[in-house]
């Protein structure tokens, strides 16, 4: 059963009353009055917001943030209910137990939204793009953009997120690149890859390699395509260099050879020619887009090759390894601790965001108010209204700040809320906690 309190409000507001008569008497104008009458408003919400405050209410600030991204994440995805809440309490758990927020959870989650990813994708493919973001610092919502965009280029299914993770966490950590520019690369080069039956492994190879040659990010992805474009459609001088070369795509039942044995292919007939055969046959068969992104895959050394293709072959569990070693230590234990205390503000929001709701709403209805008794009672009218709707609204707002802190606590207590401390009296309204009772 829900918690609940009952709360009491008295006080002395007659210097209040006092404020709005005399506001009546030194408007010069129906203009000077609406501003008068606007600040007088605004005064009176910002100093019960700011007692709201003080008393624990600011987590729902948090609770807002993180509702809104899950918001935005139902309306992308569909989820609805039972769904909505799994995935709540997955971005909840990421947040607390890494070093992103629940809110940056719901965020990359939206990412795979938007890639057409469903709620049992999403929960299995987050854990795998937060630890790539955490294991190469890159922003968690770019990260999970890159992995859903990647994974829908090589024709890879959503439950492989967490293997994609770790081929780029190995490449990025053992070549002379980072996640964010493989992820230009990809933009350029992993459609086409794809459709030949290409696999990310075998092109992340073929990135790395360029990229410790310093062909990287959008350069890279430009200069791949255009070596297989020319060698899935040779063009006259492809096809010669093919030819002269004993270099083919395809086995001989037609079907296409792994990029990575055509790589290895390449470096085999590459070996024996001199400098100026290098080139020349480069610039043949990968056109002026893509030669040196061909001489960097094909000139280096034998070591660096096994190293880089070792490392991606054995990559499983390399995004988390990298996300923990990179974690430990007191500013990684700090991020983990903010993270921790989002989740538990969350937890407090979650119990006063009706409340909230509620007080927020009943504002839009005071500002109606006063707006519509403005329109047929000018001033007078809409001081009226002012006068009639405020209490009710603060004592949603005093209910919604004692549901943030613990109440138990507070049973039986008293305190004093100031009302206006712009008035020369001692406006005050007094706050006194009657009950607390579990029903």
């Amino acid at each position: 059963m829900a918690d609940s309190i009952k709360i009491r409000i008295a006080g002395d507001d007659s210097e209040f009353e006092k404020t709005l008569k005399g506001l009546k008497g030194k408007t010069s104008g129906v203009l000077g009055g609406i501003g008068k009458a606007a600040g007088v408003t605004a005064k009176a919400i910002g100093v019960v917001s700011a007692a709201a405050a003080a008393a624990g209410v600011s987590a729902l600030g948090v609770g807002m943030n993180f509702d809104a991204a899950m918001s935005t994440v139902a309306a992308t995805s569909g989820a609805a209910g039972e769904e909505l809440d799994r995935l709540s309490a997955k971005a909840r758990e990421m947040g607390a137990t890494t070093q992103f927020s629940a809110s940056q959870a719901a965020e990359a989650m939206n990412y795979m939204a938007m890639a057409g990813w469903k709620t049992e994708e999403m929960l299995g493919g987050i854990e795998g793009i937060m630890n790539l973001a955490a294991a190469s610092g890159e922003d968690l919502g770019t990260t999970s953009d890159i992995v859903t965009d990647a994974l829908t280029a090589f024709g890879m299914k959503a439950d492989e997120a967490g293997h994609f993770a770790d081929i780029l966490a190995a490449a990025s950590s053992n070549a002379n690149t980072n996640v964010s520019m493989m992820g230009d690369t990809f933009k350029y080069v992993a459609p086409l890859a794809g459709s030949l039956g290409y696999t990310a492994e075998d092109v992340s190879v073929a990135v790395g390699l360029m990229a410790n040659a310093g062909v990287k990010g959008s350069q890279a992805g430009t200069a791949l395509r255009s070596l297989m474009t020319r060698l899935s459609k040779p063009t006259k001088e492809s096809g010669e260099a093919m030819k002269a070369l004993g270099i083919s795509i395809t086995n001989a039942d037609g079907t296409m050879k792994p990029f990575m044995q055509i790589v290895e292919g390449m470096r085999e007939k590459f070996a024996g020619l001199g400098e100026a055969e290098k080139a020349q046959y480069a610039a043949m068969l990968a056109g002026q887009e893509g030669i040196s992104g061909l001489l960097a895959i094909v000139n280096t050394s034998e070591a660096d090759f096994e190293k880089l293709t070792g490392a991606i072959s054995a990559c499983d569990g390399a995004a988390k390894q990298m996300a923990d070693t990179r974690m430990d230590n007191l500013a990684g234990d700090v991020k983990l601790l903010k993270s921790a205390f989002e989740g538990l503000q969350i937890s407090v929001a979650e119990s006063a965001n009706g409340m909230a709701r509620d007080v927020v709403q009943s504002v839009g209805e005071m500002l109606s108010a006063m707006n519509e008794a403005y329109a047929s009672g000018g001033i007078d009218g809409m001081m009226a209204a002012f006068t009639k709707q405020f209490p009710k609204l603060l004592t949603k707002v005093i209910g919604v700040a004692v549901s943030a802190v613990a109440v138990r606590q507070l049973s039986g207590s008293r305190f004093w809320l100031p009302l206006f401390p712009f008035t020369s009296g001692a406006g005050h309204a007094v706050v006194r906690i009657r009950s607390y009772a579990a029903s």
